[in-house]
């Protein structure tokens, strides 16, 4: 190898001097005593060559740089501030098209609600006309019939000859007509308030998309997990204590109910020697009721621990639920129907009991803010069943009534609002538990998505995904006023998030 110059700052040999690199570390600078004291054997290069290729390396990198990346980036930046100014504009006429959208809409229902309010006088005038026809023709029935009919009777009963009251007699016996003139009837007018559709009325108004995806609503990216513990035991109904981070479990086919802290801890277990269909805790007295499958009892556990049976229905029950003012609420086989505590049936008026046609309402729950009672119905059909497309005409649901059990809305599907039972959904929906939050919206477990989803109480409306599974199925789900939300899943797994 050529002799080289040595070139100065080496700290390691001072005075020596670099001379080679070592191409076996990495083109490591090298002296004369490094190649003999630690790289002897080692790959050398010669150092000019190797400076200059490096040099040639660092020019052609710094004519990229002045020549390419940053005019490149230079035009990038003020191409960024064009799509600024470009898109702020956008965004302002993106504000006037969806209020110039909603006036027309607004000015649209404006127009039908005048054309409406303008018909009802029309229309009253047109009965009015009906009935002043009417009274004329029964004004002159009475003048020129009715009245010389009797002016006659009375002449031949004070003054009438015996042929005269032989001959009126038999032309009454004859049937002497006084049948009335027919008359038109009024027309039966009434105002039929339609559907208020929010699904039709937000497709008229239109989305706002982002590169193309609707960002309405958004699930919420992470639940913050409170605790986790798993039972020995199974359960699908939840229903947390009226007092302490507690909660009652049970299972649909099981004579033990459990009552648990967040830790797991069994603090009690009732043995109740009777197949318990479902549980629910009074939100007024804490009192835990039964649904008793055996002989269709409703069943309450007071203070000292005895179950006490407070009535029996006719039909095989799926379960209750109690409403903050004592009523208990039984989903029956076919329906779902409100009685008082000693099992008398609460009246909706007129005699005829609360009720509202159900098919399998296996899970309910009523609110403590507004008096409104949410029950899933099962429809009767399993969710292997449903999800292999075995029962089509089937449709699991949740149903939300008022606390007269009146209908508000049925949700079959995410995204569905107010919709009639013989709706067809979209996608597949099967929901297995419910309840409300401390602002009266619905809490939905669901299989399809494995999460739990936030239903507007007032519409069905989908709002958002509160809780995604890992992987189990969430089964049930009870909240407490805290915002603590328990989530039980099907491998026996119980999580308590933290609801906002």
């Amino acid at each position: 190898m050529a002799a080289q110059t040595p070139v100065p700052g080496w700290p390691r040999h001072p005075g020596v001097g670099f001379v080679y690199i070592c191409k076996s570390c990495e083109d490591q600078l090298l002296c004369m005593e490094c190649v003999t004291d630690s790289h002897n054997g080692h790959m050398l290069g010669n150092l000019t060559d190797y400076v200059a290729g490096q040099t040639l390396d660092i020019q052609q990198f710094a004519d990229k740089l002045s020549k390419t990346d940053i005019p490149k980036t230079e035009g990038d930046i003020t191409e960024s501030e064009k799509q600024t100014k470009t898109h702020g504009g956008r965004y302002q006429k993106m504000i006037e098209d969806i209020k110039r959208q909603g006036k027309q809409m607004k000015d649209d229902i404006d127009s039908g609600i005048d054309l409406l309010v303008r018909m009802c006088p029309e229309l009253e005038e047109r009965n009015a006309r009906i009935s002043e026809k009417n009274k004329s023709t029964l004004t002159k029935y009475l003048r020129e019939d009715l009245k010389p009919k009797l002016d006659r009777c009375q002449e031949v009963l004070t003054s009438g000859t015996t042929v005269d009251v032989t001959t009126l007699a038999r032309e009454i016996r004859n049937g002497v007509s006084t049948a009335p003139p027919s008359l038109s009837d009024l027309q039966n007018m009434e105002y039929q308030p339609g559907t208020i559709s929010i699904e039709l009325i937000e497709r008229m108004l239109g989305k706002l998309l982002v590169d193309g995806a609707d960002e309405s609503y958004k699930p919420i990216s992470k639940s913050v997990v409170l605790n986790k513990f798993q039972t020995s035991f199974p359960y699908n109904i939840c229903q947390t204590c009226l007092t302490g981070d507690e909660g009652w479990l049970s299972y649909w086919d099981s004579d033990t109910i459990y009552r648990v802290d967040m830790k797991s801890n069994v603090n009690e277990r009732k043995e109740c020697r009777v197949n318990v269909r479902s549980i629910s805790v009074s939100p007024t007295s804490g009192s835990v009721w039964l649904c008793v499958e055996d002989d269709r009892s409703i069943r309450e556990i007071m203070t000292g621990g005895e179950i006490v049976t407070c009535f029996n229905v006719d039909s095989s029950q799926c379960s209750l639920c109690i409403t903050s003012d004592q009523k208990v609420v039984v989903g029956m086989l076919g329906e779902i129907q409100l009685y008082t505590t000693d099992g008398r049936a609460v009246s909706a008026g007129a005699g005829s009991p609360c009720r509202q046609v159900a098919v399998f309402p296996h899970h309910m729950r009523s609110c403590t803010l507004t008096g409104d009672v949410a029950a899933v119905d099962g429809d009767g059909v399993s969710f292997d069943d449903y999800t292999a497309g075995k029962a089509t005409v089937k449709q699991p649901r949740v149903i939300v009534m008022d606390k007269h059990l009146n209908l508000k809305f049925y949700c079959n599907d995410i995204g569905t609002r107010k919709t009639r039972e013989s709706d067809t959904p979209s996608t597949k929906f099967y929901p297995y538990d419910v309840c409300f939050d401390g602002a009266g919206e619905v809490l939905v477990t669901e299989y399809v998505t494995k999460s739990v989803l936030l239903i507007d109480r007032n519409t069905g409306h989908y709002m958002r995904t509160v809780y995604t599974s890992d992987g189990v199925i969430p089964w049930c789900i009870c909240l407490r006023d805290g915002g603590n939300l328990w989530v039980g899943h099907e491998d026996r797994t119980t999580k308590v998030i933290q609801y906002k």
